[in-house]
């Protein structure tokens, strides 16, 4: 299951695999989930910055596990 829910990890990432941050998928996603600045006011997609993002996987990390598990297992269905 780890490596199916990995390979739905880097597909997401892709092709910013080594730079996630970058990618426009996941930086859409992270603004539409509603992470907040500093200041408390929404974020832009288009200024998150890679110590934000990783902040953004810490303090979220079990929601983003729930949501790669339940798309590895719609992966493993189709």
């Amino acid at each position: 299951m780890w490596w199916r829910m990995m390979a739905v990890a880097a597909r997401l990432a892709r092709p910013n695999l080594l730079t996630p941050w970058r990618s426009p998928l996941l930086r859409w996603r992270m603004e539409t989930y509603g992470i907040l600045d500093d200041a408390g006011r929404p974020m832009m997609a288009s200024s998150l910055t890679p110590a934000q993002f990783f902040q953004f996987l810490r303090d979220h990390r079990a929601a983003l596990v729930r949501f790669l598990r339940w798309a590895a297992m719609l992966e493993r269905v189709a």
